[in-house]
């Protein structure tokens, strides 16, 4: 299948192909950005900020005539990248999009690649990408360009025996919870906690510990410290409360007011309220407005 012109995928370090300089994994957000403005304009079409996850710091940016999301770290520094229709994106002289599914993989396999079949899809490990698709005879719909593949990120449940779940977490300022801390070791709060999901997290620690039925994500450093507290509830009623204001699943302005009432200062950014004081955040998911809830509450 011979290549057509557009993005290429550069192994482990991004796009090329369509912009000097490419799309490189690590860039700077605003920097990439404005190359991407000053080379296609209007045929990028509308960009939209939005969080992939409740509790991400990092913003995507999703260009939608361009057929691109760019996935952004803490830093702003990019981590993934999603190639859709329309943008041609091609490996090893294998066009992968718009094309069937099956048809792509023989490709790739004839190409020499090693591709690993999974549900959703398949993971090309050797070159750094994945492909998904609904079903074998049907068009590839996205290609993920990846730093670390996210088919090894789930490392499966601990086995700790488990605990009732904690839905109302009370804040202290610069610190977490009343029950879970900054700093605090792993496998104490394993024991607290009961048994945890766990994974490696593309940015903001070494690993990450997911307690979906007390709405906590747990980022822990190198020495399994506790580097990164979120709290927020996904198919579970709970509460976050800070000096007795309830910050989740309320419109942005109300929490705000609320919190400013209590003399708590808080600095409004893209898709987030800093609360520099208290050391945490409030954040939202995307398209910013005051009538857009708090989805996650996140001290670092």
């Amino acid at each position: 299948m011979s290549e057509r012109a557009g993005w290429r995928i550069s192994p482990y370090k991004g796009l090329d192909g369509m912009l000097p300089g490419g799309v490189p994994l690590g860039a700077d957000r605003t920097a990439v950005a404005g190359r991407l403005a000053e080379a296609f304009g209007d045929a990028l079409g509308e960009v939209r900020a939005f969080r992939k996850a409740a509790w991400q710091l990092g913003l995507c940016d999703h260009y939608l005539d361009g057929g691109l999301i760019l996935h952004h770290d803490d830093q702003d520094r990019i981590v993934y990248i999603e190639v859709f229709e329309p943008a041609p994106v091609s490996h090893s002289g294998v066009a992968l999009l718009g094309r069937p599914y099956a048809d792509v993989v023989a490709d790739l396999r004839g190409a020499g690649e090693r591709v690993v079949e999974d549900h959703d899809g398949c993971d090309v490990p050797d070159a750094g990408f994945n492909l998904a698709a609904d079903d074998a005879s049907e068009p590839v719909t996205c290609v993920g360009v990846y730093v670390r593949s996210p088919a090894g990120s789930v490392l499966g449940m601990s086995d700790e025996d488990g605990v009732a779940p904690i839905t109302d977490h009370r804040l202290v300022s610069r610190e977490g919870t009343e029950l879970v801390r900054l700093g605090q070791d792993k496998q104490e709060l394993r024991r607290l906690l009961g048994p945890a999901m766990q994974s490696r997290p593309d940015y903001g620690g070494e690993t990450q510990d997911w307690y979906f039925d007390h709405g906590l994500i747990l980022d822990f450093d190198a020495s399994d410290r506790l580097a990164r507290l979120a709290i927020g509830f996904v198919g579970v009623r709970g509460t976050a409360r800070f000096r007795g204001v309830p910050l989740l699943d309320r419109p942005y302005a109300e929490v705000v007011a609320d919190l400013e009432a209590q003399d708590v200062r808080v600095e409004h950014g893209e898709l987030i309220g800093r609360v520099p004081d208290h050391g945490f955040a409030l954040l939202l998911h995307g398209h910013q407005n005051p009538a857009m809830p708090v989805c996650a509450v996140v001290f670092t």
